[in-house]
């Protein structure tokens, strides 16, 4: 934090803080937040509409299962949790659900900071 010229303030919120400091350290480090692993049920007459916009949302899709209703498992970022959850309950009249199966999902590797 010395190296970027970044100074805690005690009487500013902490997380801003923290989330500031992580933007600087994006710019010389190869770092990203760790995704979350939600698992959406969406009803088979709004599914074919909203396929698409949860598509958007997320990140990476890991499966995609019709079963009657359209069964996606996928991965986001934390901070697109709330567009997420409103998407699911504003268009599905709350017929559709959004489950967490994993708050953090992290790649684990041999990975070396230099």
């Amino acid at each position: 934090m010395k190296d970027m010229h970044f100074s805690v303030k005690p009487n500013r919120n902490p997380k801003q803080q923290a989330l500031e400091v992580v933007k600087k350290l994006k710019e010389t480090m190869e770092i990203e937040r760790a995704q979350m692993r939600l698992k959406i049920i969406l009803p088979q007459r709004e599914a074919k509409k909203l396929k698409d916009k949860v598509k958007e949302i997320s990140s990476v899709i890991e499966s995609e299962h019709w079963d009657g209703d359209l069964e996606i498992v996928c991965l986001i970022d934390p901070g697109c949790y709330r567009q997420m959850d409103e998407l699911v309950r504003t268009s599905t009249k709350a017929k559709g659900s959004l489950e967490v199966l994993s708050l953090k999902n992290i790649a684990e590797g041999d990975d070396r900071l230099e």
